[in-house]
């Protein structure tokens, strides 16, 4: 008989051996005991989290000749079909393959005929989001209004491809990734029960590198136990995956805490010549600052799961740093990660970020103004320059970080007098107000404000007082645009420097062909009442004079 891999001789063929999905198998349950039963589920999770699996389960609770029942006796036959994958009844269909609008209208086809042998239909498309739209759009009546005895199960690892109007048909089931510590407990359950020697750290180093999923947990104690000829330990578990290991992570970590930078090239060396993959140095290398991240900020935080758990590596390496430059080293590790995904020498990528660490300097934080100030303090003292210090320092050091923390705070918070405004007036003209408006055009052209200017420059003033200024303008354009606030604004500012009065803008449309001329500026004569409209605003905004073109054989 063919050998059969673990995960396939060990997968759940009830609810109650559902791992890590609780909610979901209880919520399935009780569905199944109440009669509720959906027409359509969706399950989406990451891989090798249970979603074909449950499916198969749901399948044979709908189907078993006990039920529908909450717990399939696996005894009967239509439960044997379909834990053998046999029954005619149980459809899995890969949607990867079958991703076309045919197959899916031969599905709507089948759907109409009557179960063979068992109670229900149940068609289980995997990997649903790789359906084409055609495809999505031929599945929305069958999927919405399927015949009484049709169940669909859609499985998929990104729900954020599948259509609205899919989801809203459907119940849907977040899968969520597994726990370490109960990947933990099935592989020991799985090594017990299968005669496989594997050690408890073996165990873990698995657990945590299957992120989750309990699928390929399995498939790695699977292949180990090839590679192994007696005990499964963490070194062939190491080796097998290429991982670099805690002892040279924490190497490394503590080259870089003593700003040690020949000692991190060499040891760079090192771990490269033994075959370490680079960016997996550097994956490590941000797991290990996550994990003193959280020493730091929580030192008891013994339920959150970390890649380093010895308490003591942790202390010695996190006073070497602060919490800032931890921060800092994960963030730049993880973008030297991402550059040696892509670099044609990813070594480099490596090289650059433990280096730039080494040569941290920290004044950017009160932590390293302090440790400066004390290197300082040292260096005096050695070379008997102890009266260079100020007395005041002399007698009110600084004595922790939150002090100097909130003297900084409050340095910062110190509002800085106002500079005061210049009372003199501004420069006033008086004259008519054909010579303000001249005066308020020529400072429009001044300012760089030729776009108020161009508007402005088709009209004329018609009534001036103390406050109000009435403005007639040959097009409508202009005057529309001139009444706006931002416009209205400008003028009136203008006009109140040059006039030292408020006074408020009223804009009219020239009724008359009178006024339009007279609202035209001085111009050279008869040629210049022919110049177009276009032309002429162009040389009212960046200035200059028409010349009119000659045509062959005019003087």
């Amino acid at each position: 008989m063919a050998y059969v891999a673990l995960y396939r001789q060990w997968r759940p063929q009830d609810f109650d051996n559902l791992i890590g999905q609780e909610p979901i198998s209880t919520t399935l349950k009780n569905a199944i005991k109440t009669g509720k039963i959906g027409h359509a589920y969706l399950f989406s999770g990451p891989r090798g989290t249970g979603k074909t699996t449950t499916a198969k389960i749901l399948a044979k609770a709908l189907n078993c000749e006990d039920g529908p029942t909450d717990t399939p006796c696996n005894q009967c036959a239509n439960c044997k079909r379909i834990n053998a994958g046999t029954a005619m009844d149980v459809l899995e269909i890969d949607a990867a393959s079958n991703r076309g609008i045919d197959e899916i209208r031969d599905l709507r086809e089948a759907v109409k005929f009557a179960p063979v042998d068992a109670r229900y239909k149940v068609y289980i498309i995997d990997e649903v989001h790789m359906l084409t739209t055609e495809a999505f759009n031929a599945l929305l009546k069958t999927l919405e209004e399927p015949p009484a005895h049709v169940v669909f199960i859609l499985a998929t690892t990104e729900p954020h491809k599948i259509p609205a109007t899919i989801h809203s048909r459907c119940q849907r089931y977040d899968f969520r990734r597994i726990r370490v510590s109960e990947i933990e407990r099935r592989l020991m359950d799985v090594a017990e029960k299968s005669s496989i020697d594997a050690t408890a750290e073996a165990v873990k180093m698995i657990a945590v590198h299957a992120d989750g999923g309990l699928r390929d947990a399995l498939s790695i104690l699977d292949q180990c136990t090839a590679v192994c000829e007696g005990t499964v330990t963490a070194d062939a578990v190491r080796n097998l995956l290429g991982l670099v290991g805690h002892e040279w992570i924490w190497k490394l970590m503590e080259a870089v805490g003593d700003r040690n930078a020949p000692e991190v090239m060499v040891l760079i060396d090192e771990v490269i010549a033994l075959g370490k993959d680079t960016r997996q140095i550097l994956i490590e290398l941000a797991l290990h600052g996550r994990s003193m991240m959280l020493y730091k900020a929580v030192p008891d935080a013994d339920s959150v799961q970390m890649y380093s758990d010895d308490k003591k590596v942790l202390e010695s390496q996190c006073a070497k740093f602060t919490y800032d430059e931890i921060v800092n080293m994960i963030q730049t590790l993880q973008l030297a990660a991402n550059e040696a995904k892509w670099a044609a020498e990813p070594r480099i990528a490596l090289e650059m970020a433990l280096l730039s660490l080494c040569r941290r300097t920290g004044s950017d934080t009160v932590e390293g103004l302090l440790e400066r100030v004390k290197a300082l303090e040292a260096l005096i003292q050695g070379n008997g320059l102890t009266a260079l210090i100020p007395s005041a320092v002399k007698a009110e050091p600084v004595r922790n970080v939150e002090s100097a923390s909130s003297n900084l705070a409050q340095k910062k918070q110190v509002v800085k007098p106002k500079p005061q405004e210049s009372t003199e007036p501004p420069v006033q003209i008086s004259g008519t107000p054909e010579e303000i408006w001249e005066a308020v055009l020529k400072d429009l052209i001044a300012s760089g404000k030729r776009s108020v200017h161009a508007c402005l420059a088709q009209g004329r003033i018609t009534l001036f007082n103390d406050n109000q200024v009435t403005v007639e303008f040959t097009s409508v354009f202009s005057k529309e645009r001139s009444e706006k606030d931002d416009y209205r604004t400008i003028i009136e500012k203008i006009l109140l420097q040059l006039t030292g009065r408020q006074v408020r803008l009223n804009c009219a449309l020239a009724s008359s062909p009178s006024a339009a001329k007279a609202a035209k500026p001085a111009g050279t004569g008869k040629d210049e009442e022919k110049v177009h409209p276009a032309l002429d605003a162009a040389i009212k905004i960046f200035g200059g004079r028409a010349i009119k073109e000659e045509k062959d054989g005019e003087a």
